[in-house]
């Protein structure tokens, strides 16, 4: 079903965070239905079936971010949300625990699990599809990334996402910027946390379980600066 909120926009109530959940969106025919405008989920693969035999395609964009601070920002989030699984746990413990993720991008592009061994051979699927198969927006160049996205996917004109507007007014269309500008700017969950310097023991250690990501990270910035091109005729 579709819930439609105050300002308009409009979300299936399809948890699309589990295989389960994708599964049962194929089956309810999501990918053929035209409704979804944008998925959100972390398995490409499984997502992609959600396409198959249909007609249509999707395509993948993606966020990327430094694999350490991405690790440190969830260990501090599972804190600030008082989590179980890290009370009374020092960041120093956590880095050296399994908890800690090791090389997750990684294992998301090339479907693997958290117990398969990570090679280079399995790096070198995942730049391919990475490189070949989604355009990439990077967290430290965030509200850059979202122009790119917004004029790529033709988001400002596209009217399923303020079912409110009476059309796409200059007035409208600035109001939309400024909010992605507020959004991009403040964001509504960003939180500071003390920084870890790169000479750590804590930054060491997860550099060493995340070397495919972090390789993978420094190859997703090259490909953001080349995939300037593919927006430079957009209007």
């Amino acid at each position: 079903s579709v819930y439609t909120l105050e300002d308009g926009a409009h979300y299936l109530n399809i948890n699309l965070r589990t295989p389960a959940g994708i599964n049962l969106a194929r089956k309810a025919g999501l990918g053929k239905s035209g409704v979804a405008d944008v998925i959100l989920t972390r398995y490409i693969f499984n997502a992609a079936d959600l396409f198959r035999d249909t007609g249509h395609t999707g395509r993948c964009f993606t966020f990327v971010r430094h694999p350490v601070e991405r690790i440190l920002s969830k260990f501090y989030t599972m804190k600030r949300n008082k989590a179980p699984e890290v009370k009374g746990i020092s960041l120093v413990a956590y880095a050296k625990s399994d908890m800690a993720e090791g090389n997750w991008m990684t294992r998301m592009l090339i479907n693997a699990t958290d117990n398969d061994v990570i090679t280079p051979a399995h790096y070198q699927v995942a730049k391919e599809v990475l490189g070949r198969k989604c355009l990439v927006g990077l967290m430290d160049h965030f509200e850059e990334s979202m122009g790119r996205f917004s004029k790529f996917f033709r988001f400002e004109s596209t009217h399923s996402i303020n079912t409110k507007s009476k059309g796409e007014t200059t007035n409208f269309l600035e109001e939309r910027r400024q909010c992605a500008h507020k959004l991009a700017s403040s964001g509504v969950n960003r939180h500071q946390y003390a920084k870890i310097s790169h000479d750590s023991v804590i930054w060491k250690e997860l550099e060493r379980k995340n070397k495919y990501d972090i390789e993978l990270y420094d190859y997703a910035k090259a490909i953001y600066y080349q995939q300037s091109v593919v927006y430079e005729d957009l209007q």
